[in-house]
């Protein structure tokens, strides 16, 4: 029988560890110790020091700084304000829900949240380094849509701003080129369960109707994967005008097609509520009508539909979390929360 022998962990991760337990207790912006002067103090050569620094700052709680050292990475508030920029291509109502989770969440938290307006706002850059210079905020939020996402992925400029003045970002998409926590809503998983109940009950064809955009792609991807291969299935991504796929419902209508409907977007006008009434997708047809709406929304009662509850509130919640605890100090990887939606299958008891 041959005995394991665990050991001591290796000096280099015993180093780090002690390293990373002095920096949680230091300030942001703290000057530490030169590499030399840590390959002195722990008797390692540059090699291993180097290795515990570049751990350090991957994890984001050092920083380099070129000519100048190394440093505590984080924050220091200037104020208890966080910046919100909101999406222009959302429902007003998606985004006012959104707001009021954040304000809701930061002001358990001590924080209060300023509404700066739709994310086009956000990629002015002579108004953001103002509202910096004067701490007008000391964190952002900003609830991408998917061309925000692309213009801060692309725009070297606004990373350059973000980082030379220190300002932690949760976006609601991830943004892999820019160094952001996010808040985003599994919208795979939740389609996917409708799929396998489309799958099931529908007499038809199914058809989604969207924006164009990530978001979509996601639920589309979702609705193959819950419907299986061989199940007719089309996807329209309308353009992004958010009355387009509710214009496309009714041309629908008017053409008498048959099939069921996924609606990707929630009714943002009192006539696109109304226009769901007397639709061809009523129970018992064969025909399954499934429409994504907010926590505050309900559909007239002559309206059989699934509905999909988007999470706006719980994701501003969420996203006033992620701010506030780096805020507080946290200083370490970028982290991913993924907020699910709620599924109510109408017929599901059928």
């Amino acid at each position: 029988m041959v005995e394991l022998k665990t050991g001591r962990p290796p000096k280099y991760q015993r180093i780090l560890a002690q390293l990373s337990r002095i920096i949680e207790r230091k300030a942001p912006g703290t000057r530490l110790p030169t590499v030399r002067q840590l390959m002195a103090e722990y008797a390692v050569s540059q090699a291993a020091i180097e290795r515990c620094l570049d751990e350090l700052v991957r994890c984001g709680q050092v920083r380099r700084e070129r000519c100048r050292g190394l440093y505590v990475d984080g924050v220091q508030p200037k104020t208890n304000v966080i910046g919100v920029y909101t999406d222009a291509d959302a429902p007003s109502h998606s985004n006012s829900l959104f707001i009021d989770g954040v304000r809701a969440a930061a002001a358990r938290l001590g924080f209060r949240a300023a509404d700066f307006g739709p994310h086009d706002r956000f990629h002015d850059h002579a108004e953001l380094r103002a509202a910096l210079q004067h701490g007008l905020f000391s964190g952002i939020i900003a609830a991408l849509s998917t061309g925000g996402l692309m213009n801060i992925e692309n725009d070297q400029r606004l990373a350059k701003l973000l980082r030379e003045n220190r300002v932690p970002l949760v976006s609601c998409l991830p943004v892999p080129a820019v160094r952001a926590d996010s808040v985003t809503p599994d919208y795979f998983t939740v389609f996917e369960k409708v799929g396998r109940y489309l799958r099931r009950h529908a007499a038809g064809p199914v058809l989604f109707l969207g924006h164009q955009g990530i978001l979509s792609l996601a639920r589309t991807h979702g609705l193959r994967a819950g419907l299986g291969p061989g199940f007719d299935f089309r996807s329209e991504l309308v353009e992004s005008s958010h009355g387009g796929a509710y214009g496309r419902m009714r041309e629908l209508k008017r053409k008498g097609w048959r099939g069921s409907l996924v609606l990707g977007v929630p009714p943002d006008q009192p006539g696109e509520v109304t226009a769901l009434q007397g639709v061809p997708w009523r129970a018992g047809s064969g025909n399954e009508l499934v429409v994504v709406l907010e926590a505050t929304q309900k559909l007239p009662p002559d309206v059989s539909a699934h509905v999909v509850i988007r999470p706006s509130f719980r994701m501003g919640e969420a996203a006033a979390a992620l701010i506030v605890r780096r805020l507080r100090g946290f200083r370490g990887e970028m982290c991913q929360t993924v907020i699910r939606h709620e599924v109510r299958m109408a017929g599901a008891n059928r």
